[in-house]
């Protein structure tokens, strides 16, 4: 006997008279292997300390539900049938993943994308603007045409020194009443 068929037969060894001789071919393995000695050692023990522990109260429904469950197991019932039971979970797992994959690909199915013919967009210039007063009118300077008229970045100089510290020391000549003129960079 080795001890794969040991562990395999213990139930039958423990269980089994004196005289018997799977109890005889069980003790001999014992007496050679040190692992399965150490095993029925840890059985016999934990056996003799479930006898010395008192008895669990159990509720007294506890006899007939445990009766039920035994018949319908005899019966056959769903628990007796493992492969039934799991083949519905993955049966619907399969099904929600082909649903899936049918909701993602729907747009690839149907007729493409449709095309869409704008007209051209021609541009031959920046429009021109009006200035606001004419030449015409005595006493006023006419106006520009251009929102920058030195180009956008003419005047950085300008707008940096309206953002710096520079400007702090401005405001306060403003506060004791002196003029400060500062430029904007907007004509």
């Amino acid at each position: 006997m080795d001890c794969s068929e040991f562990l395999s037969r213990f139930s039958e060894f423990y269980d089994a008279p004196q005289e018997a001789p799977v109890r005889k071919e069980a003790e001999a393995h014992l007496a050679a292997c040190g692992k399965c000695a150490r095993y029925q050692e840890v059985v016999t023990r934990s056996v003799a300390l479930l006898h010395v522990m008192p008895r669990p109260e159990l509720a007294e429904s506890f006899r007939p539900r445990l009766q039920h469950r035994l018949f319908h197991l005899d019966e056959g019932g769903s628990a007796a049938r493992p492969g039934k039971a799991s083949a519905i979970p993955a049966a619907t797992v399969l099904g929600m993943a082909i649903l899936l994959t049918a909701v993602a690909w729907s747009p690839m199915i149907g007729g493409g994308v449709p095309e869409v013919d704008l007209p051209a967009i021609i541009v031959s210039g920046p429009p021109m603007l009006e200035p606001l007063v004419g030449p015409d009118v005595p006493g006023l300077t006419p106006v520009s045409s251009g929102l920058f008229p030195g180009g956008l970045w003419s005047d950085t100089e300008d707008l940096l020194f309206e953002y710096s510290p520079m400007s702090e020391r401005n405001r306060g000549q403003q506060d004791r009443g002196e003029r400060v003129l500062r430029r904007t960079g907007l004509d």
